[in-house]
């Protein structure tokens, strides 16, 4: 049987959506960070595909899960 493990990722505003949050943990600078299309690519560069995208607080807050073969 198939095994996965997930990524859950909140994105948020500033300038662009950029990722603020991995697995409940804030990042560090983050609003330095990727914006959300290099950061989506670069996961999926390392095997990760999008499963769910939602939007919370009219649109300046998104979550993004994720998930790959273990």
């Amino acid at each position: 049987m198939q095994k996965w493990e997930y990524l859950f990722v909140t994105f948020q505003v500033h300038k662009f959506y950029r990722p603020k949050e991995v697995n409940g943990k804030e990042l560090q600078d983050w609003k330095r960070g990727p914006s959300m299309i290099d950061y989506f690519n670069q996961l999926g560069e390392e095997g990760w595909e999008l499963v769910r995208f939602k939007e919370f607080s009219y649109g300046k807050e998104v979550e993004a899960i994720f998930k790959r073969p273990k």
